[in-house]
């Protein structure tokens, strides 16, 4: 069982249950470097990715480098904990920054892409096109992602809340944000797996329906008899990175929102990345 501070007394009736959907996570804090092919994760730089992967490309022109992860380098910070993540390789994700598109429409995959090297030895630097480099969207110089294990809990109103969403009273809904701040570092925390902060709705939903070849922007997406058919699969989808806005990296999505890079367990199990789905949340 995951080990939490001590809760406050308006949250203490319900211990148990908040011990019970605590679920482990990996925070990253960022620090400036120099070398851009520099292994490990980060933010920025060159990606690594497998020989002779071509720079991925939207239909609008050449995708931004946003970071990689570096799953050897993970498992040696998160030890037994998140036994799902893959034990060596290196996933490498791009997305185009300015058209930034939501994730809300099937179509949207053609505006991010991940590229996955199963091996970290076997990956080399991809130097970035010129066009982005003119563009001022290479992001030569790179942050560096210092990994730690850490706890999260779910939103009040997650499908993994402790409670139903009508049974928390204002002291303890405002003790418990307070409890989740202190856990990750709050809303823009940069996250590996563990309790997604929805900005908006709970986007597993959305994955669920959008990965099924459905529109899910707007009430009438989530309306129609295919999407009541689908909506228990959105229990299979689970967070792999959150990436959040902040003036460190640079990052701002939206009006200061989170990309989030959601996959099914088995699919992550499997290393399939490529049945992922990346979302864009913000206020």
């Amino acid at each position: 069982m995951l080990e939490l501070p001590p809760l406050p007394s308006s949250l203490q009736a319900w211990h148990e249950r908040i011990e019970s959907v605590a679920a482990p996570c990996l925070l990253f804090s960022a620090r400036d470097a120099e070398d851009p092919n520099l292994p490990g994760c980060r933010y920025g730089g060159h990606p690594l990715a497998p020989p002779g992967t071509l720079w991925p490309r939207s239909p609008q022109g050449p995708l931004v480098f946003v970071g990689q992860l570096d799953f050897a380098e993970l498992a040696e910070c998160r030890g037994e904990a998140l036994p799902h993540l893959p034990r060596d390789g290196v996933l490498a994700l791009f997305y185009d920054a300015q058209e930034q598109r939501w994730g809300y429409n099937p179509k949207d995959s053609e505006y991010w892409k991940l590229l996955w090297t199963p091996r970290r030895s076997e990956a080399v630097p991809l130097a970035p096109p010129k066009e982005l480099e003119e563009a001022g969207l290479a992001f030569d110089l790179p942050l560096r992602l210092e990994p730690r294990l850490g706890v999260s809990l779910p939103d009040p109103w997650d499908r993994r809340a402790p409670l139903p969403a009508d049974a928390w009273g204002q002291e303890q809904a405002d003790d418990y944000l307070v409890l989740r701040e202190r856990l990750t570092g709050g809303e823009h925390a940069h996250q590996v797996e563990g309790h997604p902060w929805w900005i908006q709705n709970d986007a597993r939903l959305e994955a669920q329906l959008v990965t099924h070849g459905l529109y899910a922007g707007g009430s009438r997406g989530f309306d129609s008899p295919e999407a009541r058919r689908l909506e228990p699969g959105a229990s299979t989808w689970r967070l792999l990175w959150q990436i959040g806005s902040d003036d460190q990296t640079g990052f701002t999505w939206g009006d200061g929102g989170n990309l989030y890079l959601l996959i099914r367990e088995q699919d992550l199990r499997a290393c399939r990345f490529d049945r992922a789905w990346l979302g864009l949340q913000c206020r």
